[in-house]
């Protein structure tokens, strides 16, 4: 009985906690904090159109290492390898 206890007590600890994530207009996985879905219209455009975009914001590559620091009102934008613009997002 207390062998099963224990196991149930680890099972339970295993067991994921349920989130409510909402994607925004932009792409992203959670609520749009810094106004990204007003910059969607730069999607598929030269990255130099990304500079009407008030700071804080962020530029990379798709695969450029960045910072996993999360600022709620920094607006990210995504390149491709010939500097399109691919998504916009908050973080």
């Amino acid at each position: 009985m207390r062998c099963m206890f224990f196991s149930l007590l680890i099972l339970a600890g295993c067991a994921g906690v349920a989130t409510n994530n909402t994607a925004s207009k932009s792409g992203s996985a959670g609520p749009d904090t810094c106004n990204a879905a007003a910059y969607v219209g730069l999607i598929g455009q030269e990255a130099v159109t990304a500079l009407a975009v008030p700071d804080p914001k962020r530029e990379y590559r798709i695969g450029q290492p960045v910072t996993s620091d999360y600022v709620a009102n920094r607006v990210n934008i995504k390149l491709d390898e010939t500097d399109v613009i691919v998504a916009i997002d908050c973080g």
